[in-house]
């Protein structure tokens, strides 16, 4: 079973902040590949024997756009699950897209009930 996680984050905090989430996905599903604006992380997480691949997204993740092209990206990987954490419309559609059935994310356009 082939499972990606998708972590949207620039800074190198950010993501090994998620590094214990990515673990416990990748004792249950296996080696998992991971995708990440940070190019540091690969340097980091080269032994990591948890992740069967680190792979430096640089390109399509900025504009609306760039739906298109992320799906034909991550279409290359032939998913069969795929983690996002970040609650984006973009990175969900893209998967969506790209044909990935199981589709793990943030909830998107829900608020928690404030009261004052």
């Amino acid at each position: 079973m082939k499972t990606g996680i998708f972590l949207s984050y620039k800074g190198l905090g950010s993501n090994l902040l998620h590094l214990s989430y990515c673990h416990e996905i990748a004792k249950k599903f296996g080696p998992v590949k991971l995708i990440t604006l940070n190019p540091k992380v690969i340097e980091v997480l080269s032994d990591d024997e948890n992740f069967s691949e680190i792979i430096y997204l640089d390109n399509f993740y900025k504009k609306f756009s760039h739906i298109w092209k992320l799906s034909n990206f991550l279409k290359k990987f032939h998913f069969e699950n795929i983690f996002i954490f970040y609650p984006s419309l973009r990175y969900f559609l893209s998967s969506k897209l790209a044909g990935i059935p199981n589709v793990y994310h943030y909830p998107l356009f829900k608020k928690k009930n404030y009261t004052w």
